[in-house]
């Protein structure tokens, strides 16, 4: 692991062991609730329970905002005297409050360099010298954020790679919300979450009955 994705680490679990303590246990009991409403509920023993509870913790110390401040625990990290945990780094705090939420698709890998393109703004990330380099498939497009550190990228721990099978459908969603709000970026992502989810849930069904708009096909 490089060093900056070990300040990362570091920090995000700093912030996420904070967040999460005894004096934030009904936003986070409340968090849970909203997440899985819209996500999709898992069972603890599914094999997909540590990688969904790794996209709620990104989703809740990211993007939802807290009930008394109106932002979201990233963003109150960043004014030090609003937060009390060890290795305090403002530097990397900052970074990480300017994380990017995404729909992505994966380009090569170069070495140890990651090459992947952003789907609603067209834009290629390169991550250089990543510490996630395996697992990608060119014809999985996959939810995740991107943090800027300096002059390069990393991930942030939540992941959700849809099947193949699924791009085509995926990309036309894209196409809709592209030019609209990030509030409809971030509810596609929402939607998609839980129809993958669903897939694993219903082994049964096909794919095209799951993703999907139509009303009469859904599960």
């Amino acid at each position: 692991m490089d060093n900056l994705a070990m300040d990362f680490e570091a920090i995000n679990e700093s912030i996420v062991k904070y967040f999460t303590g005894p004096q934030y246990l009904p936003e986070l009991q409340q968090a849970k609730k909203e997440f899985f409403e819209k996500a999709g509920i898992i069972d603890e023993e599914s094999q997909s329970y540590e990688p969904r509870m790794a996209q709620f913790l990104d989703w809740y110390i990211f993007s939802r905002d807290l009930s008394e401040f109106n932002i979201p625990p990233i963003e109150l990290a960043t004014q030090r005297e609003m937060v009390e945990f060890p290795d305090y780094d403002a530097t990397m705090i900052e970074n990480m409050s300017n994380a990017t939420h995404s729909l992505f698709e994966f380009i090569k890998v170069k070495g140890r360099d990651v090459y992947i393109r952003d789907l609603f703004t067209k834009k290629k990330v390169v991550l250089k010298d990543s510490g996630v380099s395996i697992g990608f498939n060119p014809d999985e497009i996959f939810d995740a954020r991107v943090i800027p550190v300096e002059d390069n990228f990393i991930f942030a721990k939540g992941f959700c790679f849809h099947p193949p099978g699924a791009k085509k459908f995926i990309l036309k969603e894209i196409k809709k919300v592209r030019h609209l709000e990030k509030s409809h970026h971030e509810s596609l992502m929402f939607r998609l979450v839980k129809m993958r989810y669903k897939l694993e849930q219903y082994k049964h069904i096909k794919m095209e009955f799951i993703y999907t708009n139509d009303q009469s096909l859904k599960i």
